[in-house]
């Protein structure tokens, strides 16, 4: 694998950045979908089968919102080099793969997106590009 110019952003680096942004606006979809969704599901007959209470739904939309906001604000200091994001993705990265760990069978999607991106985030060329600022 031929080694990039100085100053270029390794393609893993871009690819993790993308990935992150991609997150930040299905947290703020989903989010401003929980605040708005309607508190309780019923079936075609109008029997009520399930009543959410509204506290949690809007505390759990509130909180994908920022979190989304969150995510925008990483991408940016993925994309610049900050050695703060490298740290923020491989803490955030770990973090997701122990929650997944909980959601088992139907959390091996994300504990193998979470350790693609630790494996990319911790190459030499992605290294290099987190030390690079300070």
């Amino acid at each position: 694998m031929s080694q990039s110019a100085p100053g270029a952003r390794p393609f893993g680096v871009t690819l993790v950045a993308a990935l992150i942004f991609v997150a930040a606006i299905f947290n703020i979809i989903f989010g401003f979908w929980m605040i708005f969704a309607p508190y309780s599901i019923t079936d075609l007959g109008g029997n009520e089968l399930t009543n959410i209470p509204t506290f949690y739904l809007v505390m759990n939309g509130l909180l994908s919102v920022i979190l989304g906001l969150m995510y925008f604000w990483l991408t940016k200091l993925t994309l610049i080099g900050s050695a703060t994001a490298h740290m923020l993705i491989s803490f955030l990265a770990v973090l997701n793969i122990v929650f997944a760990l909980f959601r088992l069978p139907y959390g091996w999607l994300a504990i193998v997106i979470n350790l693609a991106i630790l494996l990319i985030i911790n190459t030499a060329g992605a290294k290099a590009w987190f030390q690079r600022t300070a």
